[in-house]
C-alpha cells in the first residue's frame, strides 16, 4: 500500500536530509518568530527571508561549481582536438594515452571534469531538506503549531472521526496514522487544502467554533498576495502568476548561465526551453509556498549569475 512507503509527514528521519531539515527549521522558527514579533504575520514573508538566508550561505558552492562549469567551457575546443586526434585509435594504450592528455589539459588550467557536478552532489541534500521544512510548516513553526495542536486536540477525542481521519490520511499520504497520536492528526490537517478544511468543519459541527477560530489565523499566515500558500496555485487566478514567472526567471537563468549559448549543440538548446517548463509544470502541481521559495530561489540564482559572469568577464578570481 502506497501510505506505507512513503515518508511520513512529520520531521524527516531521513540519513542526513533529516539532521539538515531540523537544523533549516530552527532557521525558519527563528525568522517567524522575529517576524511576528514586529507585527509581520506571514508565512509568505517568512519563506522569502529564509530562502534568501539559504541562498546566501549556499554562495560558496554557487561559485565555485559556475567557474568550473564556464573554465570546462573555456577549454572544450582544446578538448576536442584531443578526443579527434585518438578518434580512430581504439586500442587500450592509445585509450590511455588520450586520457593523460585530457588530464593534463586539465591540470594545466586548474579545473575538473566534476567540478561543476560536486557541488550539486552537496546541495542536492539541502535542497532535500529545505523542501522537507517548506511541505510540513506545522512541524517546524512552533507558533503555527499551536493552532493546529488547538484543533487536533479536540477533534482527536471525538467519536467516529477516526473513519474519515484514516481516508485523509491516505489521500493525503501520511504514513502510520493514528488518531490517538496528536502529531499525526496534525500532519493531516496540515496538509489540508481550503475545499479540504470546508469539509472538515462540516463533519465536525460540534467543535466548529475552536476550528474556525484557529483556521481564520492559519489562513491569515498562509495567505500572501491573495494566493494561499497551502493549495496548489489557482490557474485561474492570481496563482497563475507563480508558475509562469517561475518560467521566465528559469529561462533567464538559462541563458545567463551559458546553457543555451551554444546554439550547436541541440541538446542544450532543447534544456533551455524544457527545463524552465518541466519547472513551470512542478510548480504548478506542488503547494504555492513551494512555489514561492523556487521563485526566490530562482531570481536569486539570476542576481547570482550576472554577478558570477560580471567578474568572470572581467578577469577576478572568485
Amino acid at each position: 500500500m502506497l501510505i506505507n512507503t512513503i515518508v511520513s509527514l512529520t520531521k524527516s528521519e531521513t540519513f542526513i536530509i533529516g539532521p539538515i531539515a531540523n537544523i533549516f527549521g530552527i532557521i525558519m522558527d527563528t525568522i517567524y518568530s522575529t517576524l511576528s514579533g514586529m507585527g509581520i504575520i506571514s508565512l509568505g514573508v517568512s519563506i522569502i527571508v529564509f530562502t534568501l538566508i539559504v541562498r546566501t550561505l549556499m554562495l560558496p558552492l554557487a561559485f565555485k561549481q559556475q567557474k568550473s562549469m564556464k573554465e570546462m567551457q573555456k577549454i572544450q575546443p582544446e578538448l576536442k582536438k584531443i578526443q579527434n586526434k585518438y578518434k580512430d585509435k581504439k586500442n587500450q594504450d592509445e585509450q590511455q594515452k588520450m586520457q593523460m592528455e585530457m588530464n593534463q589539459l586539465y591540470k594545466e588550467h586548474d579545473v575538473s571534469p566534476f567540478g561543476g557536478c560536486l557541488p550539486l552532489l552537496v546541495q542536492f541534500p539541502i535542497i532535500m531538506a529545505l523542501f522537507q521544512v517548506l511541505r510540513n510548516i506545522p512541524s517546524y513553526i512552533g507558533q503555527v503549531n499551536v493552532l493546529y495542536s488547538n484543533i487536533a486536540s479536540k477533534v482527536m477525542v471525538l467519536e467516529g472521526a477516526e473513519t474519515p481521519f484514516i481516508e485523509w490520511a491516505d489521500k493525503l499520504v501520511v504514513k502510520n496514522f493514528d488518531i490517538t497520536n496528536i502529531n499525526k492528526v496534525i500532519d493531516v490537517v496540515g496538509k489540508f487544502s481550503s475545499a479540504q478544511w470546508v469539509d472538515f468543519q462540516n463533519l465536525f459541527p460540534s467543535i466548529n467554533g475552536v476550528i474556525t477560530t484557529n483556521y481564520a489565523q492559519i489562513s491569515e499566515i498562509y495567505t500572501f498576495l491573495g494566493i494561499n500558500l497551502a493549495d496548489k496555485p489557482d490557474l485561474m487566478s492570481i496563482g497563475v502568476l507563480l508558475p509562469l514567472l517561475n518560467v521566465g526567471i528559469q529561462l533567464l537563468v538559462m541563458k545567463t548561465s551559458g546553457s543555451g549559448g551554444a546554439t550547436d549543440n541541440p541538446t542544450q538548446k532543447s534544456m533551455m526551453y524544457t527545463m524552465p517548463l518541466i519547472t513551470g509544470f512542478f510548480v504548478s502541481t506542488m503547494p504555492a509556498g513551494l512555489g514561492l521559495y523556487w521563485l526566490i530561489g530562482s531570481l536569486f540564482q539570476y542576481a547570482q549569475q550576472v554577478v558570477i559572469n560580471r567578474h568572470l568577464h572581467d578577469g577576478e578570481k572568485l
